[in-house]
């Protein structure tokens, strides 16, 4: 069986590019499956990404794998070339994530091509629609969908956004995958309180930060402290600001940029619990994180997040938006204590959120994935 992935890969510097990386990395290991990918030159103009970089610079791809950067998202001449160079390889099954409007006409047009030529063509959905859309991203995201016969997405939510946008198309739902390529701590990060909470991962307002720093105020939680590792595409002055105005500076610590795996390992081992407070959701890798080093998770009772934390057994939950409901739990459930009686049934509900099954779901599914 010969699979063609077409998507972002390491070293890029994203969620999205770490779970195709593993993907492909799973399918690549099996027998009687050949996989070639196709990853970006260039994801995004520089002024539409304001991180300093998006290539990672202590990361590469696994040395089995082989990935070609050719597609530019702003250049069709590059789009027209992968086409042909995936039609002159005439795969079994195309392999491509969803997940943001800028790359959907790329994208989708790729798969439209593709599928006109009889290609089969999968999608692994991660957002249906943008968190903060306007009716223009969604078309252009609608347009993408459109394109593959076979979706595979994480959770509920995101299947049901999926049979409104484009009905009649199979869906398939596997759990995100934990990301166990990262390496394991050396717990050389000392700790400062009681109860060390962690906010990890790119800052966007639909993340909620501001909810978790209002609900440690509210809280009054003195033995507290309450790490802030991502990079800001905007709003660090107003978090800084917000974080001064609630009387929070000795309790709070910032870092304002994207971290090697190597110090994200130890921030995760440091802390006793990894904050969730989004306003929307359709699934979070930073979830997926915390459960490989064997974190408890607070998070918003959102779908995306609902369907990955038990209250009470691998998590806890507050009403989305919630910030008084946020400290009420802190203030009433959670302590180190309480973090640490939950790891093991972290650690036994791992099995479920393995690449292998996820895998073994896409190629039992491939042979469905007709375009319409």
């Amino acid at each position: 069986m010969k699979i063609a992935i077409i998507g972002p890969v390491l070293p890029l510097r994203s969620g999205i590019a770490r779970h195709t990386t593993a993907l492909a990395r799973e399918l690549a290991g099996r027998n009687g499956i050949t996989v070639s990918i196709i990853s970006f030159a260039r994801q995004y103009p520089r002024f539409l990404y304001p991180g300093a970089d998006d290539t990672l610079r202590d990361a590469r791809l696994p040395h089995d794998l082989d990935a070609s950067r050719e597609l530019d998202s702003i250049n069709p001449l590059t789009w027209r070339r992968v086409i042909a160079r995936v039609l002159s390889d005439r795969p079994d099954l195309v392999v491509i994530p969803a997940w943001t409007f800028f790359l959907a006409p790329c994208l989708g047009f790729i798969a439209r091509s593709l599928r006109r030529q009889g290609v089969p063509v999968a999608m692994i959905v991660h957002n249906a629609e943008d968190h903060e859309a306007a009716a223009w991203k969604r078309a252009f995201s609608r347009f993408q969908l459109r394109q593959a016969g076979f979706f595979m997405t994480h959770n509920a939510s995101v299947k049901a956004s999926l049979e409104r946008l484009v009905p009649g198309r199979p869906v398939s739902i596997r759990p995100h995958p934990v990301f166990d390529d990262y390496p394991p701590p050396t717990g050389t990060l000392p700790r400062r309180a009681g109860l060390e909470l962690l906010y990890f991962g790119l800052v966007r307002p639909y993340k909620g930060l501001d909810i978790a720093l209002r609900g440690i105020a509210r809280s009054g939680l003195e033995d507290v402290r309450f790490t802030i590792a991502g990079e800001f595409w905007s709003g660090l002055r107003e978090t800084e600001d917000l974080v001064a105005k609630l009387d929070l500076n000795e309790k709070v610590e910032i870092v304002p940029r994207y971290v090697s795996d190597e110090v994200a390992a130890e921030l995760f081992h440091r802390s006793d619990a990894v904050l969730l407070p989004y306003r929307s959701a359709t699934g979070s890798g930073v979830a997926a994180l915390a459960q490989w080093y064997g974190r408890p998770v607070i998070a918003s009772n959102l779908p995306g997040l609902s369907d990955v934390v038990v209250d009470g057994e691998t998590g806890w939950l507050f009403e989305a938006g919630n910030d008084e409901h946020l400290a009420d739990l802190l203030r009433e459930k959670i302590t180190s204590l309480a973090a640490g009686e939950l790891r093991p049934n972290i650690q036994s509900s791992l099995q479920k959120y393995s690449w292998q099954s996820m895998a073994d779901e896409l190629t039992r599914n491939f042979a469905p994935a007709k375009n319409q």
